[in-house]
């Protein structure tokens, strides 16, 4: 049985509006996927490697250098994660170079055994990245419960 060419057409149309509509998302639906799809693991990891400097601040040298090298490593993957959907958050996200700038600075210090390096960078990190990273978390957060 032979099906006539504007009914072949019709069907086409209607199946490509039909899969391209179901992909469409709400922002606050793309800023969930965002969220549960490794951003929620990387915002957690992150506050804990940058409080882990922030509590070692006082401490050797030999104890700020790793947890410096540990935050910044995680920042480089904080880095590499896909833009989060929402304009204002993404904005505070791309600041995180106060963890990256910090973190490398206190690192360098410590291979280098300069308390003073070590210290210019715990203060970025905690100057710089942290606000940062709390007006992430609570423009994220707003953006959840906008979402629901």
């Amino acid at each position: 049985m032979r099906v006539p060419a504007a009914t072949r057409v019709t069907v086409t149309v209607a199946a490509v509006t039909l899969a391209l509509g179901g992909c469409s998302q709400t922002p606050g639906e793309r800023l969930e996927e965002w969220y549960g799809s490794g951003g929620e693991a990387q915002i957690r990891k992150l506050n804990e490697d940058a409080g882990r400097v922030n509590e070692v601040s006082m401490r050797t040298i030999d104890v700020q250098g790793p947890a410096c090298r540990d935050l910044l490593a995680q920042t480089a993957k904080a880095e590499k994660l896909d833009p989060i959907p929402d304009e204002g958050a993404q904005r505070h996200w791309k600041a995180l170079g106060g963890f990256r700038r910090g973190a490398a600075e206190c690192a360098d210090g410590a291979a280098k055994n300069e308390e003073g390096q070590v210290s210019r960078g715990i203060r970025a990190v905690q100057t710089e990245g942290l606000p940062k990273l709390v007006s992430t978390v609570t423009l994220i957060k707003a953006g959840l419960a906008a979402a629901k």
